[in-house]
């Protein structure tokens, strides 16, 4: 039997300028399946986005795969049951399944909707034991109701079986990179890259948050042992940069330092792009030194609002304060890691004053990529809950717009409509106020000037909204 994996193209807007990341669930999900047990291949469409529809139909016809594999955010999944429809449209007797986060949290509106008519499996929530098991009930003729994690239609009828217990981490093997087709074209800021991860889960209450979807309240650890094993692997396919995945590496900041500690004795030479929290390294002394040493050039924090009511509103107080992020964005700094800001926008009080607060707030701390997200209510999360019932959302139902870019919320004080025009006008602002554009030109010099090159002639409109948002200062 031949399977297929499918990575979507669909990235939030912006990220496909400055990486374009393989996927990692994918890799894992072909590597934890049974030896013998089928040839799989991955086509991670992200590399393809400019015809990616083509790129999928050569593959199909190449390799012929009798199951293909989707998966998608809530932003993503139009996007994915386009090329479902396309693979259903190449062979009516490949089955299709899906997963990611959009199926696990909309699962029963699937299931009872058109899309079915498309679509022969979905996979609710981790994905390693669910294929394994689906691809062994394929190819051996098992009862599908004895497959963990899987939903489907069995006569017309709804089935959705219980998932299985969390996978432990001592049996997650490494992701199997040999099996993408597209080897080149993942990068960050034009370094080589791949992706490895180095626990699961987290264990903190934001209400925006959709990972406990997936996982549930828990984190896990892969051994040191296995995250060098890991790092090894993919500089083999090549890599030169990594980005580490995690939900929350810096949750447990003392294991974090062991790990830098032994990045650094086995001389990688790795470039790190990293997503950690304020907390994490305030808990840690010394872990922006360490994680400088190892070879982290970029860190993404995840700020969220110069106010701590704000904070105090996404459960977010017990985590971090506004003076917190100053002391550890100083820190980092110093040690000559760039900072990917993110912050949320739309929280229920925002004003024009309280965004405008925010813009100046990532100026003067010296955030040099800002991501001025606006507050996205995702399916099955106790934010979407609290907006709906004070009606604050504006876009109930079209999920491809719950990209953190689009607004899709308005607050007590501005529009949907006031709140995306304001975000966008500081983000054009940004990057020459804060000197930002100044300091990553100087860190990535011809990355950027090739970049920049590139967005005036693919992004013209860009352009325009980039100068027209610095010569208006109000």
């Amino acid at each position: 039997m031949k399977v297929l994996l499918v990575g979507n193209p669909r990235t939030v807007k912006g990220f496909n300028r400055l990486t374009k990341i393989p996927s990692l669930n994918l890799a894992s999900l072909a590597a934890n399946v049974e030896e013998g047990l089928c040839e799989i291949k991955i086509a991670d469409l992200v590399v393809k986005d400019k015809n990616p529809k083509k790129a999928l139909n050569d593959v199909l016809t190449e390799f012929r795969p009798d199951v293909v594999g989707f998966t998608a955010m809530s932003f993503q999944y139009q996007k994915a049951l386009e090329l479902i429809k396309l693979t259903k449209s190449f062979s009516k007797n490949i089955i299709i399944f899906i997963g990611g986060y959009h199926v696990t949290a909309d699962k029963e509106n699937i299931l009872a909707g058109e899309d079915m008519k498309y679509i022969d499996f979905l996979i609710d929530g981790e994905g390693e034991v669910p294929f394994n098991e689906l691809l062994k009930a394929l190819v051996n003729g098992k009862d599908f109701s004895l497959v963990p994690g899987i939903c489907y239609l069995k006569n017309g009828e709804q089935v959705t079986n219980d998932r299985p217990s969390l996978i432990s981490p001592e049996a997650i093997k490494i992701p199997k990179r040999g099996s993408r087709i597209f080897k080149k074209g993942f990068h960050i800021m034009g370094m080589p890259c791949d992706v490895i991860e180095t626990s699961r889960g987290c264990v903190y209450d934001c209400n925006f948050c959709s990972i406990r979807n997936m996982y549930g309240k828990s984190f896990r650890k892969f051994s040191i042992e296995r995250i060098m094993t890991d790092l090894e692997d993919a500089k083999r396919h090549g890599a030169k940069s990594i980005f580490i995945t995690d939900d929350n590496i810096t949750l447990d900041g003392k294991r974090y330092l062991e790990l830098c500690n032994e990045i650094i004795r086995a001389k990688l030479n790795l470039t790190f792009a990293v997503q950690a929290s304020v907390r994490g390294f305030m808990k840690t002394p010394g872990l922006a030194e360490a994680i400088a040493k190892a070879g982290t050039k970029f860190v993404f924090l995840g700020i969220e609002n110069a106010s701590d009511c704000a904070l105090e509103f996404m459960n977010k107080s017990n985590q971090l304060t506004s003076s917190d992020t100053e002391i550890v964005v100083r820190e980092l700094k110093k040690n000559n890691i760039l900072i990917v800001g993110g912050f949320i926008f739309g929280y229920p009080d925002d004003t024009r004053q309280t965004l405008l607060e925010n813009f100046e707030y990532a100026k003067k701390i010296g955030v040099d990529i800002q991501l001025f997200n606006i507050l996205t209510p995702h399916l099955k999360t106790e934010l979407r809950e609290e907006l709906m019932r004070d009606g604050l959302v504006t876009n109930t139902d079209d999920y491809s717009y719950y990209n953190h870019y689009a607004s899709n919320v308005k607050t007590r004080h501005l529009s949907s409509e006031d709140l995306y025009r304001i975000r966008n006008r500081l983000d054009a602002r940004f990057p020459v106020e804060s000197k930002a554009i100044f300091r990553l030109f100087r860190a990535y010099p011809s990355y950027f000037t090739k970049l920049m090159f590139r967005m005036l002639k693919e992004e013209p409109a860009n352009w325009f909204n980039f100068t027209t948002g610095i010569l208006k200062r109000h």
